[in-house]
């Protein structure tokens, strides 16, 4: 089945890439779904691609790439033609309740104003390039709501979105179920990190980027004996003191309201007490789609048996989804001594979790991509990843969810090579992660997919449409 593509679908699509790919990179297609033709590099890296720090994948065996395997031979092909069309398997309509939002949205009925997607997996959807491909949309589409959820200072070093620079690393201690050196208590909130600090030298600072407006935030934090002060500012000027103290823990916000437009919104920590942050939602007053990039580089999906299911549920119900995403896998195929029934069994627990704290929300799981491991040398396919796919969609139609295949998208077994290899690069070389222009092309195909029934079902839409 291929996509049929009305005119609003394919403006989306153009002002998605420009978003994502940046002003000037050359798209992969324009308004008129017409493949844009692309000019080769001449050696000089595209900018804004993402830098990994191999060194903070946690856990991962051989993050580190696969450095001196990579073949030499074989011609390139053109990377801006990879990448297959890959529906959306499942039993029955698994998105029914994301696209009733989009509709009532859209009629100008839904209830709170908002429709949110919350993503969460590893590093491929930390980077916040298919995110912010899925943001810029379904934004383009039904109404910017707002970037969504960002963590207000750097729980590691190089993490940042597309629209929101962040800054702040130095004297905050970041937790999560993955790290070896963290707090290991399960507060970790809604990303599955916290950033914690007893240090008045500890400030956070994000930066919204020319053109990124918002109005509405909320600071989400815990709430404990014996916590400090955070005082907020915004552009420059003092606007609140946050007092953290409490008789006990728990989950706590702070909301607070600008007038709309590009801010700068930093918090600087009075030393008076430890201040544990979960993170910070940034919004617009006005009605739209809100998609929250969760995203923690080196973790698997069964991390969130770890959390402590109270602060955790609250801080999901806080957000209200309409669709949750859960995209793991990669790190979980370099798992070789867990059994895959004890894999599948964990995974139906962390899908569970999931359901009762999103309630109605429709859910997505999307596999792993393609993930060669090098033997003697060569390349050869990994095969724990087709298990972990295999598991993903029994686990997916057990709890009416969606299941997207990454690896299938990519064209399959050994398909990783090629994405190395062509000319764009659309991965990079440790044979894990795409390239910029890689993940913009996997947002495309996901949105793709995402949409098809919501648009197939529309006569009004498929009257106008263009086949593609």
């Amino acid at each position: 089945m291929v996509p049929v593509l009305g005119t609003a679908a394919l403006r989306a699509r153009a002002s998605a890439q420009r978003s994502a790919l940046g002003a000037q990179a050359p798209l992969f297609e324009d308004e008129s779904g017409n493949t844009v033709p692309w000019i080769a590099p001449t050696g000089t890296p595209l900018q804004g691609e993402p830098v990994f720090d191999d060194t903070l994948l946690d856990a991962l065996p051989g993050s580190s790439g696969l450095g001196g395997t990579q073949p030499t031979d074989g011609p390139r092909v053109n990377g801006n033609m990879l990448g297959l069309f890959e529906p959306i398997g499942g039993d029955g309509q698994p998105l029914a309740h994301f696209h009733r939002a989009l509709r009532a949205l859209e009629g100008g009925h839904d209830a709170d104003r908002k429709v949110r997607v919350l993503v969460f997996g590893a590093s491929h959807t930390e980077a916040d390039i298919y995110p912010q491909y899925l943001r810029s949309y379904l934004q383009e589409r039904f109404g910017d709501g707002g970037h969504g959820f960002v963590m207000p200072a750097q729980p590691w070093r190089g993490y940042s979105h597309v629209e929101i620079g962040v800054a702040g690393l130095e004297n905050w201690r970041t937790a999560h179920a993955q790290r070896r050196d963290g707090v290991n208590d399960g507060i970790y909130g809604l990303l599955g990190a916290s950033i914690a600090t007893r240090n008045r030298r500890a400030i956070g600072r994000i930066t919204q980027l020319p053109g990124v407006v918002a109005g509405r935030y909320e600071l989400y934090y815990l709430a404990q004996p014996g916590g400090g002060t955070v005082e907020l500012l915004a552009d420059g000027r003092a606007i609140a003191d946050v007092k953290t103290a409490a008789r006990r823990k728990g989950a706590a916000y702070h909301t607070f309201e600008l007038p709309e437009g590009e801010h700068t919104v930093e918090l600087r920590v009075r030393g008076d007490g430890e201040v544990r942050l979960f993170g910070m939602t940034v919004e617009r007053d006005d009605p739209g789609v809100v998609v929250d990039t969760l995203g923690i580089r080196g973790t698997r999906a069964a991390n969130a048996l770890e959390w402590d299911a109270t602060i955790w549920t609250d801080n999901v119900r806080r957000r209200a989804p309409d669709l949750f995403v859960l995209a793991f896998g990669t790190n979980e195929a370099t798992d070789v001594g867990q059994p895959v029934a004890d894999y599948e069994a964990r995974l139906h627990a962390v899908v569970d979790r999931y359901r009762e704290a999103a309630g109605p929300a429709s859910c997505l799981l999307v596999g792993p991509g393609d993930f060669p491991v090098a033997i003697g040398g060569t390349l050869v396919a990994r095969e724990r990843v087709r298990d972990i796919v295999d598991a993903q969609e029994r686990v997916a139609a057990a709890h009416d969810c969606g299941f997207w295949d990454l690896q299938a998208f990519m064209g399959g077994e050994l398909s990783m090579v090629q994405w190395v290899r062509s000319t764009p690069p659309m991965a990079a070389g440790d044979y894990i992660h795409l390239s910029r222009r890689g993940y913009v092309r996997m947002g495309m195909a996901l949105v793709d997919a995402l949409m098809a029934d919501f648009d197939g079902d529309d006569p009004l839409r498929s009257r106008s449409a263009t086949p593609h």
